[in-house]
């Protein structure tokens, strides 16, 4: 009995030691990884916020080839989610709350022997000269018999984060460089009502400051239950590239005129019925500059058709980003104003020479 006692005081004794050992421990963790990647923060967020898009470069298939993803019925924005089985167990990932297009806030939990362990996930995405700055960060706090593990989750966590964002970045640079710019020649557009609010900015701006509109002319429509016929469309009305300016709208095709209540920023429009040279690309956002370029080089070069003066070109997006999680699908179409050459005037009809001498 003596023996039992003594060994029942020494076990005692030893969990007493390693709860005391466990309460010095601080079972926090946050573990966190950037890279700069070149595109911009709109198609980065698309990318991510979709979990259907993970499987090109989840860093967890090249340690597990066994796992086997299961998708929610929704796998996109708050509410999203998925879940997995592998060799080394289950899990499954829901995202919590997003910022578009700065911020996704994801839960994460892994069945383990010891329970299931739930994790905090952050994807944070800051624009930069170069492109965007990627961070990803998974964090969290240890149930108190497990603190001893936290120490050991930079090393565990690290290195899986830094191979995903490599990984990511790679697959994000093949889907800018899946696009192609189609010339689709001359076509007649018929007259259409506009809803539209405008802006001035340096051209390198256009890119920031399109959203602020677009999210102004879609919260009027929807606010005023505004019934539109077709995707939106940005008309620039002055474009000097030797100053790097412009003046441009944002704008909403609608069936009918509409009259915006006094005071507001959002205006009626009329485009006429007219002639364009239209070229669509399809692809990122990324590559509307190379569009814009071959378009304007084509349009100078058409035959019997010249850019028409004071002309307003446009650019309208068949789809968006919102429902197209592959940037590759995405259609932007691009029109520039033309008319027909003029004949030029016939030159005068020369005159008959006379000649003046007289013979003597």
């Amino acid at each position: 009995m003596k023996v039992l006692k003594y060994l029942f005081f020494t076990i005692l004794i030893a969990i007493i030691a390693v709860a005391m050992y466990l309460a010095t421990l601080d079972g926090d963790y946050d573990v966190k990884r950037s890279k700069l990647i070149k595109a911009s923060p709109e198609m980065i967020f698309h990318d991510l916020n979709d979990y259907k898009n993970w499987k090109d470069w989840g860093p967890w298939y090249e340690e597990d080839s066994t796992i086997v993803a299961t998708y929610a019925d929704n796998t996109v924005g708050e509410g999203g989610s998925y879940s997995w089985t592998g060799k080394d167990g289950s899990g499954t990932m829901k995202t919590l709350k997003i910022e578009m297009p700065k911020r996704i806030d994801q839960e994460i939990v892994f069945k383990t022997p010891f329970g299931d362990m739930k994790s905090d996930v952050y994807w944070l995405i800051e624009k930069m000269e170069e492109g965007s700055n990627l961070t990803w960060g998974m964090k969290g706090e240890m149930s108190f018999f497990t603190r001893w593990m936290a120490s050991s989750m930079e090393e565990e966590i690290g290195p899986m984060e830094e191979r995903g964002l490599e990984l990511f970045d790679k697959n994000i640079q093949k889907k800018i460089l899946d696009y192609s710019v189609t010339t689709n020649g001359v076509v007649d557009l018929s007259g259409r009502y506009y809803l539209y609010t405008s802006t001035s900015s340096r051209i390198d701006e256009v890119e920031d400051k399109y959203p602020v509109l677009l999210l102004k002319i879609y919260g009027f429509n929807k606010t005023n239950n505004v019934k539109t016929t077709g995707g939106p469309f940005t008309l620039y009305h002055k474009y000097d590239e030797e100053n790097g300016t412009t003046l441009f709208s944002v704008c909403y095709p609608v069936q009918e005129k509409m009259i915006a209540p006094k005071g507001s920023d959002i205006l009626s429009g009329f485009m006429e019925a007219g002639q364009y040279f239209k070229i669509t690309l399809r692809g990122s956002y990324e590559n509307s500059k190379e569009a814009w370029e071959t378009a304007m080089r084509e349009v100078n070069n058409l035959e019997g058709y010249q850019m028409k003066e004071n002309g307003e070109p446009f650019e309208e997006y068949v789809n968006n980003p919102h429902a197209v999680p592959n940037p590759a699908d995405l259609i932007t179409e691009i029109y520039i104003p033309v008319e027909k050459m003029r004949d030029p005037p016939p030159p005068p009809s020369a005159e008959p020479v006379v000649d003046e001498t007289i013979e003597e």
